[in-house]
């Protein structure tokens, strides 16, 4: 597989990531895992520990200013198997949907 077709197969493969549902599918296995796993709570309480910590400053805080607080402490407390697990099921997208001649 050449570099040049490397743009368009990926292209090519998000857009049946996507029209085949299987994006939505893999995006609520996912919310339920990390729903399950705790995470969320988590999250929350991390948010309200920024609103708290920054109470006198209330007018001034933005939802952006938040993402960029806990986006880093979320991203970096997903599960490692709730990742692993994620990941197989793309990989194993990937490979149904990959013509044989482009493995």
């Amino acid at each position: 597989m050449s570099m040049e077709t490397t743009p368009g197969i990926r292209e090519d493969l998000l857009r049946r990531f996507i029209e085949s549902g299987e994006r939505e599918r893999l995006q609520e296995v996912l919310r339920s895992k990390l729903q399950a796993s705790g995470w969320q709570d988590r999250i929350k309480d991390k948010c309200q520990k920024f609103v708290h910590e920054n109470s006198n400053d209330l007018d001034k805080i933005t939802v952006d200013d938040m993402a960029e607080e806990v986006t880093p402490f979320a991203r970096s407390s997903v599960p490692e198997d709730i990742k692993a697990e994620i990941m197989e099921d793309i990989r194993a997208y990937i490979f149904r949907t990959l013509p044989e001649a482009d493995v």
